[in-house]
């Protein structure tokens, strides 16, 4: 048979594989010696080198020491040593025979052989499966245990709450859980009805067929959460089934068209308040003749993910809704300066909302429409208006006395200076909601200045991401709070169990705080009972 150039060069040089394979078990013997001698174990016998087979097609001269079995000597001396603590050190060769460290059964190796658990021998076919089926279970407890975690982690991403349902809430889960096969859900109330809405509409199983579901007739109001399965016939069935309608919102709604908002527009003559989430089918022509038709009714208008409101839409809306006094445009491609100045025609305003336009919004342009509805305003939100700069704060200062509600989040130009100032001497009574999450200037001084002028009236506070907030700061936040029943802290470095529990014994009322993103919160026993910390694991819901 021939041979490699390797294996000549070996063999010239006196070197085979039997050679190597006595040399290793020798150094194993070696070790296992010193091993005894350290432990103090007395004259352990040597241990027998293990057997081999000889491989298909090896030559006789390269074959290793000849298949013995082991004698009933060696088998009792290897279990002695076994009782004397130690064991000879197993050398994984397919083909040999050994002992398994577990039952002390005599098996012959193979390529599939375990290790034992404490890695000090092998085990048998028998005790290898056991091993492995005990691995296995342990494995699937890792599992269950992390998808348990994150069943966790979505339950408070959807606001549910912890601890024992009520029977109310039960109910409530199982209809939705079957909704597919409910005939009708009769007389439960608005308000459970409303809530079954969402649970399906968060697990997309809102369609043709379970939005009948929600249609009652003589209602006065409807909320749809996800309309994105429900087609544009099913949509204008809503005007026919529930003619009553004061108050319509559809989430969701890109199968809307021209043909059902004029639908609308003709048979819901109770309608003021109108609610659309990305009809990005309704054509600019549509909504003129829409607004011409209702407009005059409609006190609360909500319009958002479309690219087809323009400023000549904007224009038809202050043109013919003179009673609006709820205005929210958010997500809307083509909203920029123009469209906000026009909006200076809407005197009777209270909420405004002016979110993630799609292009630029510039100071000049908001200062020119708070100068004229400033006065009249109770809610601004300027969400992710990232043009603003601390120019607007002192008009809202000297104008919106009446704010109520105010969101800046995300207005990442706006400093720690301008915002200290808007709320330092401000003839505003006091705030009762507070977003200025992602203002990442924000520090110290603005936040004891919100705390000075708004502390004994905020209900919702939301500081999410000011990581320039200090211990020092946020120990202030322990003192002032009478109504305060929702705080968010994420995602800012100085918090920790500290300040948890000094809102804990301050805020009688606090329901939640948010600390997601906080590594220095760790668990805090002495919260009281009632209040829901959420976002870090190890603190459970109380």
């Amino acid at each position: 048979m021939a041979n490699s150039a390797m294996t000549e060069f070996l063999r010239d040089k006196g070197i085979n594989a039997a050679d190597i394979r006595r040399r290793a078990l020798e150094r194993a013997e070696a070790a296992e010696a010193a091993e005894a001698a350290e432990g103090e174990v007395s004259s352990p016998a040597p241990a027998s080198a293990p057997t081999t087979r000889r491989r298909r097609g090896q030559p006789e001269s390269e074959a290793g020491p000849s298949t013995e079995q082991p004698s009933s000597s060696t088998a009792a001396e290897t279990k002695k040593r076994k009782k004397d603590g130690w064991r000879m050190k197993s050398v994984s060769v397919p083909g040999q025979i050994a002992f398994c460290a577990e039952c002390d059964c005599r098996f012959t190796v193979t390529a599939y052989s375990r290790n034992s658990p404490d890695g000090d021998g092998l085990l048998c076919n028998t005790c290898g499966a056991r091993d492995a089926g005990a691995k296995k279970k342990e494995k699937k407890k890792r599992v269950v245990a992390k998808r348990g975690k994150k069943e966790g982690a979505k339950n408070i991403l959807d606001g549910k709450v912890w601890g024992p349902k009520t029977l109310r809430e039960l109910c409530i889960n199982l209809v939705a859980k079957y909704i597919d096969d409910v005939e009708a859900l009769g007389d439960i109330g608005a308000m459970n009805m409303d809530l079954i809405c969402q649970i399906i509409s968060r697990n997309r199983r809102l369609n043709n067929n379970t939005m009948k579901l929600f249609l009652d007739p003589g209602s006065t109001r409807l909320n749809i959460y996800d309309c994105s399965k429900i087609e544009a016939n099913e949509l204008q069935s809503i005007a026919s089934v529930v003619p009553t309608l004061r108050h319509l919102s559809l989430s969701f709604c890109g199968n809307m068209t021209d043909t059902v908002l004029t639908y609308y527009a003709h048979q819901l003559h109770s309608l003021n308040s109108l609610h659309l989430g990305g009809p990005f089918l309704v054509t600019v022509e549509c909504y003129h003749s829409f607004f011409k038709l209702v407009g005059s009714r409609l006190t609360s208008l909500k319009l958002t993910d479309t690219a087809r409101i323009t400023a000549s839409v904007i224009e038809s809306i202050v043109d013919n809704c003179p009673n609006l006094t709820e205005l929210r445009l958010s997500d809307l491609n083509k909203f920029d300066d123009e469209c906000t100045r026009l909006l200076t025609g809407l005197t009777k305003l209270e909420v405004l909302e002016i979110s993630s336009p799609g292009r630029e919004v510039s100071d000049k342009a908001i200062i020119d429409l708070l100068s004229s509805i400033g006065d009249g305003l109770k809610e601004l939100d300027l969400t992710r208006c990232q043009e603003l700069t601390d120019e607007i704060l002192p008009l809202i200062r000297a104008r919106c006395t009446d704010l109520q509600i105010l969101t800046l989040e995300d207005c990442e130009q706006l400093t720690n200076e301008g915002v200290a100032a808007l709320f330092t001497d401000w003839s505003n009574s006091g705030l009762s909601h507070l977003n200025l999450s992602r203002i990442v200037n924000l520090s110290d001084e603005a936040l004891h200045a919100v705390l000075d002028h708004s502390g004994t009236n905020l209900e919702v506070l939301n500081l999410n991401s000011c990581g320039k907030l200090t211990d020092v700061g946020l120990g202030a936040l322990g003192r002032g709070f009478g109504r305060l029943e929702e705080i968010d802290l994420g995602f800012i470095g100085a918090v920790n169990d500290s300040v948890l529990e000094d809102l804990g014994r301050s805020c009688k009322v606090l329901k939640t705080i948010k600390v997601w993103g906080v590594l220095r919160c760790t668990g805090c026993a002495s919260l009281p009972t009632g209040l829901q910390v959420v976002g870090v694991q190890e603190i459970a819901s109380r």
